[in-house]
């Protein structure tokens, strides 16, 4: 059975577009365009006349962090970034298992799913239950019925036999995922490589986080100049500025994804753009965190939209990357922040091998019904101009995630919500406490 959506304004990002038209969707992909004939027993809904668009993809988040929402406050409060991590973040990760593993995916993937956000790009570290744990995310996300590309953060903040396991569980789930004669890859789920960040890596880590990616032909996914102590670091212990040292390491190319690149200089930046390489910006984190603005007005590699796992609403994030562009006189315009929506949906789509974050006949059926009736005029010149300033999750309506009605008049179809909440709340319980028994 399909779905057709009649009565529509379809709204592309990529490339901009608007136009009043119809969709069918079938086996999860939409299989027409324009005007279509409804089949038998298919599901039509009539939108009203709505704005429907693709579903939206979070750039570079932390699903670990769904849990941490009113958690205590370390007994002493953080001064800088590096305490921050040390305080808050890094004895977190340490607290999870893979009950709060699994639960922290499927909270994060309720509210990103409400948000109309179908696909995530998630960066993932628990180093007290490594091994299984990018199955635990899986199985969270897919709970929800939602996509995930998904890595492990490899450190050696936490001794030689963390590194190990966190390189072999990015190289056990790549494998399932894509390789080897064991895998069964499917077009919901793919596997990157992850990092933490320079300043937490040895040299050999590096070796061995580019020879896995070249292995798998997939990217790594790493931390980059978030805040001046990783550039710091590189410089006084390896002699090398941060941008070098991960060149001369084989870790930068066009499969690559830096988050944050909040203090790269001006030569980082044009190896940046040469290389072609993605950089997430994450504005709320990095208000949140006081580490700066990333420099997006020179950068020209392409440019993908993420939370840092500050929830997955993409809305919220795409007004506040246009606004903070504008208080820090970036001069981009308000059509390059869609361009970032677009980003993040196109290195999903080269990740799982299925299109996501358009609206094309072939691609995946993973698309945002929306109650906005725009109230001026919606072209494509304007397009930019209703998101920033009128479109909002609040417009959500329906999702429907590879086919399937995931989010039905703003309820949740695909598993019972209020029982996984109530879950959740003993779950991070027990997580809290587990957090508070870790020496300071």
């Amino acid at each position: 059975m399909g779905i057709v959506l009649r009565n529509a304004i379809l709204v592309d990002i990529d490339p901009i577009a608007v136009e009043i038209g119809e969709l069918r969707m079938d086996a999860g992909m939409i299989v027409a365009r324009g005007k279509v004939q409804a089949h038998p027993g298919d599901e039509v809904i009539d939108c009203g006349g709505a704005v429907v668009m693709p579903g939206l993809v979070n750039g570079h988040t932390h699903l670990y962090s769904a849990l941490a929402v009113g958690m205590p406050q370390p007994l002493r409060n953080p001064r800088n970034f590096l305490e921050i991590l040390q305080r808050v973040w890094w004895r977190l990760d340490r607290a999870l298992d893979e009950r709060s593993n699994e639960m922290s995916a499927t909270i994060g993937a309720l509210e990103a799913l409400k948000c109309g956000t179908t696909t995530l790009i998630d960066h993932h570290a628990s180093p007290g239950a490594i091994e299984g744990s990018l199955d635990a995310i899986e199985r969270g996300l897919e709970r929800v019925g939602l996509r995930g590309v998904l890595c492990y953060e490899v450190t050696d903040r936490n001794g030689k036999q963390g590194r190990i396991q966190g390189l072999e569980e990015n190289r056990r789930y790549l494998k399932k995922r894509g390789h080897g004669r064991d895998a069964h890859a499917t077009s919901r789920f793919a596997g990157l490589v992850g990092a933490h960040a320079s300043f937490t890596l040895e040299d050999e880590t590096l070796d061995a986080l580019a020879e896995l990616a070249k292995e798998f032909s997939t990217g790594v996914h790493i931390h980059v100049a978030e805040d001046p102590c990783d550039e710091e670091a590189s410089r006084r212990e390896h002699q090398s500025g941060v941008m070098e040292r991960l060149e001369t390491h084989g870790i930068v190319n066009d499969r690559t994804i830096f988050a944050h690149g909040t203090h790269l200089g001006d030569d980082a930046i044009a190896r940046v753009n040469a290389a072609g390489l993605s950089v997430a910006h994450n504005p709320r984190s990095n208000m949140n965190n006081a580490v700066g603005y990333t420099p997006v007005g020179k950068i020209t590699a392409p440019i993908q939209l993420g939370t840092d796992g500050i929830g997955a609403d993409m809305f919220t994030e795409e007004k506040t990357a246009w606004f903070k562009s504008r208080d820090t006189r970036a001069g981009i315009a308000p059509a390059d922040v869609l361009k970032m929506l677009a980003n993040s949906a196109r290195r999903a789509s080269k990740a799982l091998g299925v299109t996501v974050g358009k609206i094309e006949a072939g691609a995946a059926a993973d698309l945002i019904v929306t109650d906005y009736v725009p109230f001026t005029e919606l072209n494509t010149a304007n397009l930019a101009g209703h998101f920033i300033f009128a479109m909002g999750s609040q417009n959500v309506r329906h999702v429907i995630a590879d086919g399937r009605l995931a989010l039905r008049d703003r309820k949740v179809m695909t598993c019972d919500e209020p029982a996984i909440r109530w879950e959740s709340v003993a779950i991070s319980k027990s997580l809290w406490t587990r957090v508070e028994e870790l020496p300071s």
